[in-house]
C-alpha cells in the first residue's frame, strides 16, 4: 500500500517521534489513569475534613493522607476546651454546605458541639481512612528534579516514644490553620511564679469549676478567649484579676437573634425531618454574616450607624463610667475582630472581680505587676494571649531556590490571593494572608478554597505538570491592590489585633467581602502562574495519541454535546420567527443589499434579516406588497425576503 513521503529529519525513526527524542505517549486524554497524585494534607480540623470530603467525592487516582498531630480530629476544637469556648459566628453557619446541622442547641454553640458535629461529618462520609493521628510534620522541602514535597514526619506513640517518618507528595495542603501556634508571652520572672499557669489553648482536662473554687485567679489578655473564659470562670473563684491593655469592641445580641439563642428540642426535631426549614434556617444566618463589606468603609453612613450603635450598647452594658472610658474604643467597628461580650462585660462589675487597664510588665513568685505599678498575689495564671498570626508556618517549609517560608513571609505575608506563594509549587494554604477572615461565612470561604484544590490536582494530574506556582509580579500587584483598596476603610485605624502585623501594616484582611473571595477564587486564573511539565521535550505530551476516554469506549457516548435541554425554545417559535421563503440569496445579491443599507442607515454588519432588509429596500426604492415580501425591480435583486406585515 502506498504511503506518503517522510520528510528526512523523520526516516528511520518509530512512528510519533522525532528527531529530538520526543516520543508522543501512548495515553488518553484527560483521563485521570494516566498518573496518579500523591496528596498530603496538614491537619484533620474544620478544613482537613472537608479537604478529605471533597477529594473522595470529586478526584479519581488520588491517594490522600492527612498528618494530624493531635490523636483526634477537631484542630481547634479538639485542642481549645477552656470555659465557654465557643464559636463567635452562629453555629448554623459554621457548617458544611453539604451537612447542615439540625441539632445545634444555641446561636454561638460551644466546643464540644461542634467537635461532635465533625465527628458525625467523619463517621457519616468515612473520612477517618485517610487519617493518621499523632503525626505532626516537622519539615517539607521542595525537589525541584523529582517535583514533589520531601516530608518529616514526628509519629508520637502512647509512651511519648517518637520515630521519625519520611514521606514524599507531588501535592502539600496545609490545612492547620493560623488560630493554631498559641503564644506564650515571655515576662520577666514568669518561671518564679509559684502557683499554676495555664494558656487557653491548653487547658487541663482536670481543671474545671470544682478545681476553680476558692482560687484567686489572674487573666492576661481581653481577647476573644478572655473575653469567653472570663464569665466561665467569675462565679467560681474566690477573686479575678484581668489585665487589659487595649480596647476593644463587644457586641451584644441584637433584637433580630435574641429569639433564637437557644434552639429547642421541638426546634432541632423540626429541622432534622424538615429539609426546608433547615435550609432556610442557615441562609437567615448567612444573609446576615454576608451583608457586613459595606460598613468597612469609613466614608459610609453603615459604618457611622454601627460605630454609634455600637458604643450605645456597650456603654449601657458596662454601665461604670471607669470601664467605658478604659474599654470603648475610638476606632472603627471592625478594626480588630469583634466578640460577642455580654457576659463578658457583666462579669467585670462583679464584686470578685478587679480590672486592671494596664499591660504585665513583670511577674513576681506571688502574681503579675502591671505597668503602672499595679500588684497581685494570686494561685493561678491564666494566659489568653492567643496565638501566633504571622502566616509563618510552625514547621520547616522550603520551597524553591532554598527559600522559606518564614523568610519570605518577613516582615510582610504577601502572598497570592491569599492561598499560596510564589515560589512554593504545588501547594495551597486554607487561611492565609489577605483572607475573608472578617466577612460572611468562614466555612463557605474554606470550601471555595477546597474547590480550588481539587481544580489543582486535577489539572496537576490531567496535564502531568510537574510545578505550577503563582508570577511574583502578579503576587506584587495582588498585594498592592490590597494595600492600595484598603485605605479608607477601618483597618486603616489605629487598633491592636491580627489584622496588624507589628509593623501596622494590614496582613489578614480579603479586599473584598467573603463573596467576593469565592467569586475571585472560583476559576483559576491559570495565566498568573508559572507552570513547568513533567515531559522534559514537550509540554503537550498530555494530549497523547488523540484520543479520548469516549474515543476508546464503545459504550461511551459519542455525542454528548447534543442534549434536549441545550435547545433554546426560541428558535421553535415558528409563529414568531417563520422560515425562510423563497432561494437564498447569493453572494453577490448579500453584497448589493448590503451596500444599500449602509447607505441608508450607516449600519455596519451584514446581517439580512427582516428588518434590515426592510431598512435597506426602503433605501433602495423597494415596495413592500400587500402580503409582506420585499420585491425588487433589479434583476439582481430579484429574490424574495419574508418579513412579518402588522396590519
Amino acid at each position: 500500500m502506498p504511503t506518503a513521503s517522510i520528510l528526512p529529519q523523520y526516516r528511520g525513526l518509530p512512528p510519533h517521534t522525532n528527531a529530538q527524542g520526543y516520543t508522543v505517549p501512548d495515553i488518553t486524554f484527560r483521563d485521570p489513569s494516566n498518573r496518579k497524585i500523591r496528596v498530603v494534607t496538614i491537619g484533620a480540623g474544620y478544613s482537613g475534613i472537608l479537604l478529605a470530603y471533597k477529594l473522595q467525592k470529586e478526584t479519581q487516582n488520588v491517594e490522600h493522607v492527612i498528618y494530624e498531630k493531635n490523636g483526634e480530629i477537631g484542630g481547634a476544637w479538639l485542642e481549645n476546651r477552656y470555659p465557654n469556648c465557643a464559636c463567635d459566628v452562629p453555629a448554623h453557619s459554621y457548617v458544611y454546605d453539604f451537612a447542615l446541622n439540625p441539632h445545634w442547641p444555641e446561636l454561638f454553640s460551644k466546643a464540644d458541639h461542634i467537635w461532635k458535629y465533625l465527628d458525625r461529618v467523619c463517621r457519616a462520609f468515612g473520612l477517618r481512612k485517610y487519617m493518621k493521628f499523632n503525626h505532626k510534620i516537622t519539615e517539607a522541602i521542595w525537589n525541584e528534579e523529582k517535583g514533589k514535597w520531601a516530608l518529616t514526619i514526628e509519629k508520637t506513640y502512647a509512651d511519648d516514644s517518637v520515630e521519625v517518618l519520611h514521606d514524599e507528595c507531588d501535592v502539600l495542603l496545609q490545612a492547620a490553620g493560623v488560630l493554631n501556634n498559641p503564644i506564650t508571652p515571655h515576662i520577666d520572672g514568669m518561671e518564679s511564679f509559684k502557683g499554676k499557669i495555664i494558656h487557653t489553648a491548653s487547658w487541663p482536662d482536670d481543671f474545671g469549676p470544682e478545681q476553680w473554687k476558692g482560687r484567686r485567679v489572674a487573666v492576661i489578655g481581653a481577647g476573644s478567649s478572655s473575653v469567653q473564659c472570663t464569665p466561665g470562670m467569675q462565679p467560681y473563684v474566690d477573686h479575678l484579676d484581668i489585665f487589659i491593655r487595649s480596647k476593644t469592641w463587644l457586641s451584644l445580641p441584637s433584637e433580630s437573634i435574641i429569639p433564637v439563642l437557644k434552639f429547642s428540642a421541638e426546634q432541632q426535631k423540626l429541622y432534622e425531618t424538615d429539609m426546608n426549614a433547615l435550609v432556610n434556617q442557615a441562609r437567615q444566618f448567612e444573609v446576615i454574616v454576608n451583608s457586613r463589606w459595606s460598613s468597612m468603609f469609613k466614608s459610609r453612613k453603615e459604618q457611622e450607624f454601627i460605630f454609634s450603635k455600637s458604643k450605645e450598647n456597650m456603654e449601657y452594658a458596662l454601665g461604670e463610667q471607669r470601664l467605658i472610658d478604659n474599654l470603648v474604643p475610638d476606632f472603627g467597628v471592625g478594626c480588630r475582630r469583634t466578640s460577642p461580650g455580654y457576659s463578658f462585660m457583666e462579669a467585670l462589675k462583679q464584686p470578685n472581680v478587679s480590672v486592671h487597664f494596664t499591660p504585665v510588665v513583670r511577674i513576681t513568685p506571688d502574681g503579675p505587676v502591671g505597668a503602672d505599678g499595679t500588684t497581685t498575689k494570686v494561685d493561678t495564671l491564666i494566659t489568653a494571649t492567643g496565638f501566633d498570626t504571622s502566616f509563618r508556618p510552625h514547621f520547616r517549609l522550603i520551597g524553591q531556590n532554598g527559600i522559606s517560608l518564614a523568610d519570605k513571609f518577613t516582615p510582610n505575608p504577601d502572598g497570592y490571593l491569599g492561598v499560596s506563594c510564589p515560589g512554593f509549587p504545588n501547594y495551597l494554604t486554607f487561611f492565609g494572608p489577605a483572607w475573608p477572615i472578617f466577612d460572611g461565612s468562614i466555612t463557605q470561604s474554606l470550601s471555595a478554597v477546597a474547590d480550588l484544590a481539587v481544580q489543582l490536582i486535577r489539572k496537576i494530574q490531567e496535564e502531568d505538570i510537574r510545578s505550577i506556582s503563582p508570577r511574583q509580579d502578579v503576587t506584587d500587584a495582588f498585594n498592592d491592590h490590597t494595600q492600595t483598596m484598603l485605605r479608607g476603610t477601618v483597618w486603616e485605624d489605629t487598633c491592636s489585633g491580627w489584622y496588624h502585623n507589628k509593623q501596622g501594616r494590614v496582613t489578614a484582611i480579603w479586599p473584598g467581602s467573603a463573596l467576593h473571595f469565592q467569586q475571585v477564587i472560583r476559576q483559576p486564573r491559570w495565566e498568573d502562574y508559572n507552570i513547568k511539565y513533567m515531559n522534559p521535550h514537550n509540554m503537550w505530551a498530555f494530549m497523547g495519541l488523540g484520543f479520548t476516554k469516549s474515543d476508546k469506549d464503545p459504550k461511551a457516548d459519542k455525542a454528548p454535546y447534543l442534549k434536549v435541554e441545550k435547545l433554546d425554545p426560541g428558535f421553535y417559535d415558528y409563529e414568531k420567527v417563520p422560515d425562510y421563503e423563497g432561494p437564498a440569496p447569493t453572494k453577490e445579491q448579500a453584497k448589493r443589499l448590503t451596500a444599500e443599507k449602509r447607505g441608508a442607515n450607516g449600519a455596519t454588519n451584514g446581517h439580512v434579516n427582516g428588518n434590515d432588509a426592510a431598512t435597506a429596500a426602503d433605501a433602495a426604492g423597494f415596495a413592500e406588497n400587500e402580503v409582506g415580501h420585499i420585491e425588487g425591480p433589479d434583476a439582481e435583486l430579484n429574490f424574495r425576503i419574508e418579513i412579518p406585515v402588522e396590519h
